[in-house]
């Protein structure tokens, strides 16, 4: 059954982007896609997608509320407010950011106020600690800072013992039926691919889908709880088998490619918020050392933040513009009568790219495939439209860790090869942060934009599912890595909002976002008219019609755990997920989309 966009013309989003003030009455496009109109990004007004800018739920919570706002004073999430006039004498986890406005003095009376502090992340400009609920009000005096709460979260399962009897070869090669469809089985056996770095749970570096290219193995999982050595839970061998694995039958993206595993979850499958961001530091300050590229994060958090305010968000766009190129799962949380809205970091970043899932169908041919249910699609909190591309992510087979609760917790998937089928958005990351490292092996000029750009660009239709459940359409690789044509920039529009920072990178201008006059904003400057659309009908697009999430900014949790992202309660398909069988694998090399374009 077909998603749909739902909603009526002219539905109210209420969000707290808009903030107040005299802007009252204005209406406000998406800033990356506009409305089609192939080729061509429209302005902010012909959207006619209404939005009063309304003043939001709650004080601190709007965009003139923050760092530099001139409100006096810094920016404490509601939730934590409210935590610490219910608790004033617990502790709470915060992650505190300092604009450059902080002086050195201010800073020390921040931490100061910390009854522990923890880590210091130069990538956010920020620490992470713990801080009694009454005390908080105190850091909410000093102008310049953004808090927002770090909390631990649980440990579940047990643990039975799952072996691989699968061996490395040298010449790639896969049973599954998503290495046909997407193209990428005719990239296998070119230039050694980029590194990617996987942040999970960890990766089984002693299997043989990766032996010898996991180059670095680090763990930041700070919550004390059981985090078995390699990957206790198992999901991110999964992820990083899907990306990369090279094993007999169970082929990835990009065989070729070294891994870099850096362990943000235990084994519950759940980590604090500052252990991710610990990760992306780890990243920015390593990626030149190990040729990290690519960095794929299948989890989100569970905190509904504004992207510029959200301390992950802010540690993904710096990598984004430091030159690696972030790929982030959508979410399960979608609904099959609509769009579920991409609300948790790192997905809900306007500059990553985020992945929903398809579901094959079991054949070649896309005249059957849609968008699984379970896939989030929709506006960001900020009106970001979500995810701007679909991978392969249902009835996906991979390798499973040894010993992980993963594989107790879903033992009715297990192969008996030391392999498990898996559904989720987590597994359509992978996919794409595999394309995009092959596609960067032979382009190594392209920028995280441009890569972006080419992916969108070359995509192919979902026929089956809704307008916009998978953005622009599904990853087709090799027209996306084998093209020659220049690709765009789908992030040119935010591009002003980009200023240097003081170790040459480029940060978001949070100020000039949220002080700008929306009415003067022209959009038009994104220019897609040298793009061919082939195979998206923008014009087929309602833009209108979109149901848009409404997000109470004053009832969300505000809890800042980070998830894995897994589809619960998927049933089985058969154990071997979408098999390539003989009739699929002719269809599928004689698919004239997926043949190697000319020089």
């Amino acid at each position: 059954m077909p998603r749909n966009t739902g909603g009526n013309r002219g539905d109210v989003r209420q969000s707290a982007l808009w903030g107040s003030g005299n802007r009252g009455g204005e209406f406000r496009s998406n800033a990356l896609w506009g409305k089609g109109g192939r080729g061509l990004v429209t302005s902010v007004v012909a959207l006619a997608l209404a939005m009063p800018l309304a003043a939001s739920a709650g004080s601190g919570s709007g965009p003139n509320s923050g760092p530099g706002s001139g409100n006096g004073g810094g920016y404490v999430s509601n939730q934590l407010k409210q935590q610490g006039k219910s608790h004033p004498n617990d502790l709470v986890s915060v992650i505190v950011q300092m604009d450059a406005s902080v002086t050195g003095d201010d800073a020390k009376k921040a931490e100061n106020e910390m009854r522990k502090l923890g880590r210091r992340f130069g990538i956010i400009n920020g620490f992470a600690g713990e801080i009694r609920g009454q005390d908080l009000e105190k850091l909410e005096r000093i102008k310049g800072l953004v808090v927002t709460e770090d909390a631990p979260t649980r440990l579940q399962g047990l643990v039975p013992i799952v072996t691989s009897t699968v061996t490395a070869v040298a010449s790639s090669n896969s049973t599954q039926l998503w290495t046909a469809e997407s193209g990428v089985n005719k990239l296998w056996g070119g230039p050694k691919a980029a590194t990617i770095a996987v942040v999970d749970s960890g990766v089984d570096a002693s299997r043989a889908d990766f032996t010898g290219r996991v180059k670095a193995q680090v763990s930041f999982v700070s919550s004390g709880k059981a985090n078995g050595a390699g990957d206790g839970r198992g999901h991110g061998t999964f992820v990083a088998g899907i990306a990369a694995g090279n094993a007999a039958g169970y082929a990835g993206a990009a065989p070729s490619s070294d891994i870099v595993s850096l362990d943000v979850m235990d084994d519950s499958g759940s980590g604090k918020t500052s252990d991710v961001i610990a990760a992306a530091e780890w990243i920015y300050q390593n990626k030149a050392a190990y040729n990290i590229r690519v960095a794929n994060f299948s989890l989100h958090t569970a905190a509904v933040n504004h992207f510029w305010l959200d301390p992950l968000n802010v540690a993904v766009t710096k990598l984004w513009t430091s030159g690696v190129v972030v790929v982030a799962a959508s979410g399960n949380y979608g609904k099959a009568d609509g769009p579920s809205g991409v609300n948790y970091a790192p997905g809900s970043n306007p500059f990553v790219i985020t992945v929903g899932a398809t579901d094959l169908g079991g054949t070649a041919g896309i005249g059957n495939d849609t968008v699984a249910s379970w896939s989030a699609y929709g506006r960001t909190p900020d009106g970001f439209m979500k995810p701007e591309i679909c991978a392969p992510g249902r009835y996906m087979v991979g390798p499973i860790a040894a010993g992980s609760t993963l594989a107790a917790q879903k033992a009715d998937k297990l192969l008996s090869n030391g392999y498990i089928e898996l559904s989720g958005t987590s597994f359509a990351a992978p996919v794409i942060a595999g394309i995009a490292a092959q596609a960067l092996a032979r382009h190594p000029e392209w920028t995280p934009d441009q890569l972006k750009g080419a992916l969108m660009r070359k995509a192919r239709p979902v026929l089956k599912a809704g307008p916009l459940t998978c953005g622009v359409g599904q990853v087709n690789a090799v027209q996306t890595v084998l093209s020659t044509a220049t690709a765009p920039n789908p992030s040119a529009a935010l591009g002003r909002f980009l200023k240097p920072a003081a170790d040459g990178t480029m940060v978001f201008d949070a100020v000039s976002w949220s002080d700008v006059s929306w009415s003067d904003v022209s959009w038009d400057a994104v220019s897609w008219s040298d793009v061919s659309w082939s195979d998206v009908s923008w014009d087929a697009v309602s833009w209108s019609d979109v149901s848009w999430t409404d997000v109470s900014w004053s009832d969300v949790s505000w809890s800042d755990v980070s998830w894995e992202d897994n589809a619960e309660s998927e049933p089985t398909l058969d154990g071997d997920g979408y098999e390539l069988t003989p009739t699929e694998q002719l269809a599928a090399a004689s698919d004239p989309d997926l043949a190697v374009p000319l020089p």
